[in-house]
């Protein structure tokens, strides 16, 4: 099984690629499975204070919609 921040590094390195070819990243998709453990996760850190936006929202993961998918692993597009 990952481990959320797993997941959450795996969209980052996924995010950082797609910019550094110049392209804007849209969504990211993966399994209802995968997506339940990242916001277990967000539960589990509670509310952030501060002036920075939160990279980890209860819909998207760093700004990006998340979108259910039913193959395995995360791709983001």
């Amino acid at each position: 099984m990952e481990r959320a921040e797993e997941i959450i590094a795996d969209v980052y390195r996924q995010i950082t690629e797609i910019q550094s070819r110049g392209r804007q990243p849209e969504k990211v998709i993966m399994l209802p499975e995968l997506w339940q453990l990242v916001n277990n996760y967000r539960q589990s850190l509670g509310i952030l204070d501060g002036p920075h936006p939160d990279y980890l929202s209860e819909d998207t993961l760093f700004g990006l919609e998340i979108w259910y998918g039913k193959n395995p692993g995360i791709r983001v597009e």
